[in-house]
């Protein structure tokens, strides 16, 4: 019997502490399964009912699921397309009444491991964050932007843009030969397998990194950007 893409119970891999980035913002970041040299991010909005979002969620320790738990109400999980799935029914277990996010492409990956309530049109209109499935996408990839106190705002992505910096290693060497890292891009193996029409993709995300206020750019792969995120992204898309 095949072993499932994801993990059955919870299972807590090498991670970094939980980091708060604005008052409604927190990240971290984790290992892979294997030796898969690519790490991995969740990022947390607290919504402003007080209710959280987990996004590409990792396991973490009891004392950074306490921390979170303190923080507010575990509602919404966010499963960013079906090869971001490790830790989803894992998580669906231990909180049974959170309402399940994916986009319509992923569905049929990600409801292999756990059902499915809908997309990113469930989130509440007035609770902070919003998403939609980008345009051209074929893999289920979705945008969310995050508002924070004073205007700013984040733009949240998965595997749409790697920003991956060159690792070591033979896995390191990999990576690096199949052109996905070393720079803020869409990558190779995204471009060829996860977007069917580049110029609605381009013009999507372009789109929403011109909104007014959008300083950061979180993706699931790599470094945060802050600054001009529309400028970066129109920089590698030239």
């Amino acid at each position: 019997m095949a072993k499932p893409k994801w993990h059955t119970r919870w299972k807590v891999l090498p991670h970094n502490p939980l980091e708060q980035l604005e008052d409604n913002l927190m990240v971290v970041e984790g290992k892979l399964p294997g030796n898969m040299p690519l790490g991995r991010r969740m990022v947390v909005v607290r919504l402003t009912d007080g209710r959280l979002v987990v996004h590409n969620a990792i396991a973490l320790d009891d004392a950074s699921m306490a921390r979170l738990e303190a923080w507010g109400t575990m509602a919404f999980l966010i499963v960013p397309n079906g090869f971001h799935r490790i830790d989803a029914f894992a998580f669906k277990q231990r909180y049974p009444n959170m309402t399940v996010i994916a986009g319509p492409n992923a569905l049929k990956k990600v409801e292999l491991a756990l059902p499915v309530d809908g997309g990113p049109e469930l989130l509440p209109a007035d609770g902070g964050m919003h998403g939609e499935n980008i345009a051209g996408d074929k893999i289920g990839e979705m945008a969310f932007i995050i508002e924070h106190a004073g205007g700013k705002k984040t733009l949240l992505l998965n595997d749409a843009l790697f920003n991956q910096p060159h690792m070591s290693g033979f896995g390191g060497f990999v990576m690096r030969a199949m052109g996905s890292t070393g720079a803020l891009k869409v990558s190779p193996i995204m471009r060829i397998f996860g977007v069917s029409d580049g110029k609605a993709f381009r013009a999507h995300l372009l789109r929403l990194a011109e909104k007014v206020g959008v300083s950061r750019l979180i993706v699931s792969h790599g470094g945060i950007v802050d600054g001009d995120i529309a400028g970066r992204l129109r920089a590698i898309f030239e």
